[in-house]
């Protein structure tokens, strides 16, 4: 398999699902992504550049399911886990400083005209 996965930090609790951090090895090179799962769904994210190397997105990607399965065998049950968990406190893991800034070539929010 060309990715492995740890586990990090269960985040937090958070529409009725938990929220983990992974630490992602993608051909020796080591990025973080999450997963999100509850009793009935999942869902997992990585960076861009793992998704660049597999060529496609991850949902998308052939080892999809047993790099899944490889992430559900190192977590707790979420209905054994989240009663215990508080919610996700964003803050620990970015910072805002209130203020709206934009990445060249993102559209700014004020020049968008309604159509009549």
């Amino acid at each position: 398999m060309m990715l492995k996965a740890d586990v990090i930090d269960y985040m937090g609790k958070m529409d009725g699902g938990v929220l983990v951090l992974l630490s992602v090895n993608c051909q020796g090179s080591f990025s973080e992504g999450t997963i999100f799962y509850t009793e009935e769904n999942l869902a997992i994210t990585v960076s861009e550049e793992v998704e660049k190397i597999l060529g496609c997105e991850i949902e998308q990607w052939e080892g999809y399911a047993e790099f899944a399965t490889s992430i559900l065998l190192k977590l707790i049950p979420c209905s054994q886990l989240i009663e215990g968990l508080e919610e996700v406190d964003f803050s620990k893991y970015i910072s805002f400083d209130g203020k709206t800034t934009f990445v060249e070539g993102e559209i700014d929010p004020d020049d968008i005209e309604e159509a009549e």
